[in-house]
């Protein structure tokens, strides 16, 4: 056999027993941390086979395209993601769901394929076994974006050469049908709610779709009553954390749930809305209600700017706000909804108003008015069939022609 050129890389015979069963060879790519030559290794029936590996591994090195994984399997890599992800100040709620998504879905089925040889088959058929263990659509696709994202990752490090979820299709998912309250029924629920003293954050949320989290993380610094609106700029949300070995009910918690003030998550989040004269009018009772409040806390009272806190000045649990609206819902005998279906019923609202679906998205805080449409089409779909009209509708009939 002719001598290889240098850098060509090296072919040998593979044997067994004293046989010649294949072929392999090496291609040097790079140089190790020590000094060493760092080699990739192919193996083949021939020689012929092996050259051709190694033509590909040659061409992929000089193209930028060869990648070192550093043999790790996916879900070493998908560890060392989410610390990367931890490290950049992803949000915890999202790293937390990241992490799940991780341990739950990917790693059961994926875990140990080695990075480097993950193929979109690998990837079909974890779709597949979590569709056979009843998970629904939702989470399928879910599991497939956060491995997408992950992978995205792992070729802008040139760990892989490509990403290859994105070659697999997301698995199709009906949206479910919107539940809204029609007007009477709104107004059915904000009578009941006139009691509580937080009558006027179930106002709010109902006349300019603002999210939970949003609604309790209002400080009195974004309001301006005089002009008559509001900036979202904070958003009050549930964090959850691994517990630090608290007992309760005689078993070990394996999670702590606290609270913590963040920034809204996209540009279209942080937004001014308009306010109506009546919520005006309930945020300036609700002012009132609230100093009466302070007074009888006296020293308890800690001051922290929200306008929706808790009878002390500290930030109201999103999970007693989410009672409270359940119980004045069961008291009303109104059509049992989400909280987030009242962002829903807000926009419904709008829509039957006729206000210009541009400035629904706008206060509702979308990304694009193009997800607006697509979210509330049937709603839309509505205002279509109402805009049909004959030039007669213009010219009624003069002087009893017929």
């Amino acid at each position: 056999m002719a001598k290889r050129a240098n850098g060509e890389g090296t072919i040998s015979k593979r044997k067994k027993d004293g046989k010649v069963i294949g072929w392999k060879g090496s291609v040097t790519v790079g140089m190790t941390a020590d000094g060493n030559p760092e080699r990739r290794w192919v193996s083949g029936k021939t020689q012929d086979e092996v050259r051709e590996k190694m033509r590909v591994l040659h061409a992929e090195l000089h193209t930028g395209m060869l990648a070192d994984a550093e043999g790790l399997t996916v879900a070493a890599f998908l560890d060392r993601w989410i610390e990367a992800k931890e490290r950049d100040g992803v949000k915890p709620n999202t790293l937390r769901s990241y992490r799940d998504t991780a341990r739950l879905n990917l790693k059961p089925h994926l875990g140990r394929v080695k990075l480097e040889k993950l193929r979109p088959l690998d990837v079909e058929r974890t779709l597949n076994a979590l569709r056979k263990d009843g998970k629904s659509p939702h989470a399928l696709s879910y599991a497939l974006r956060v491995l997408k994202m992950a992978l995205r990752q792992a070729v802008r490090w040139q760990m892989v050469p490509r990403n290859v979820a994105e070659a697999v299709k997301p698995p199709r998912a009906e949206r479910g049908e919107l539940k809204v309250w029609t007007p009477e029924q709104v107004a059915t629920f904000l009578a009941a709610s006139e009691a509580h003293r937080l009558h006027a954050a179930f106002y709010l949320a109902l006349m300019t779709g603002m999210r939970r989290g949003e609604i309790l993380g209002l400080r009195w610094s974004d309001v301006d009553l005089e002009r008559g609106q509001l900036t979202v700029r904070s958003n009050l949300v549930e964090v959850r954390t691994e517990a630090t070995g608290r007992i309760i009910r005689g078993r070990a918690t394996i999670m702590k749930v606290g609270t913590a003030l963040q920034a809204p998550k996209t540009a279209g989040s942080r937004r001014s809305i308009v306010l109506s004269p009546g919520t005006v009018a309930k945020l300036r009772e609700h002012h009132e209600r609230q100093a009466v409040e302070r007074a009888r806390a006296g020293e308890a009272w800690q001051e922290q700017g929200f306008v929706f806190p808790s009878e002390i000045g500290t930030p109201t649990d999103p999970r007693n706000f989410y009672r409270w609206f359940r119980e004045i819902v069961d008291r009303s005998a109104v059509p049992v909804i989400r909280f987030h279906d009242l962002r829903h019923t807000a926009a419904s609202l709008m829509i039957r108003r006729g206000i210009p679906p541009k400035t629904v998205s706008e206060r509702l805080g979308h990304a694009d008015v193009g997800f607006t449409l697509r979210t509330y089409t049937h709603l839309y779909d509505e205002q279509r069939e109402e805009a049909a009209f004959d030039l007669s509708d213009f010219f009624p009939v003069a002087g009893g022609a017929n």
